[in-house]
């Protein structure tokens, strides 16, 4: 009987350890590695609309080398959230920006784009930042450029 009373709280202490522990990770080990069901949908970030049909709906055209895409887009939220950020050569970047009908606006980075610059290591309010240019009849959409070895990492944001 002793030895049942010392083995039911440490049962107990043991069910509480994994309880919590699945309680601080209730996706698993591997909730990071989150990938959904719209191919480049960023783990990150959360997709109801598929690549293809966000940018479609913000007239955004991805160049043709692009690389390393993720995106979020939330169709279902109020004001559609939508963000895409992806690598291209540097000497692209002035084709895209005119494709695209963006328009400089200095250096300050966009809100909208602020935290995936942050998050991936690049000092926000250091480099080219974008708009969509007064006139078009396209969503507004925002955006900055940083250069890294070459490449330019590409955030856009609406």
């Amino acid at each position: 009987m002793f030895h049942r009373l010392t083995r039911m709280p440490a049962l107990f202490v043991g069910v509480l350890l994994v309880g919590g522990l699945a309680a601080c990770d209730p996706d698993g080990l591997n909730s990071a590695e989150h990938a959904g069901p719209f191919p480049y949908e960023s783990p990150s970030d959360a997709a109801d609309v598929s690549l293809d049909q966000a940018l479609s709906d913000y007239g955004v055209r991805l160049p043709k080398g692009a690389e390393d895409i993720t995106y979020g887009a939330l169709k279902a939220l109020d004001g559609y959230p939508f963000n895409v950020q992806f690598s291209m050569p540097c000497d692209d970047v002035p084709a895209f920006v005119q494709d695209n009908r963006l328009a400089s606006a200095g250096k300050k980075t966009p809100d909208e784009v602020l935290t995936d610059v942050m998050d991936a290591g690049f000092t926000p309010d250091a480099s080219p930042a974008y708009v969509r240019a007064k006139g078009t009849k396209l969503p507004k959409v925002v955006g900055a450029v940083f250069e890294r070895s070459g490449t330019c990492r590409m955030f856009l944001g609406a």
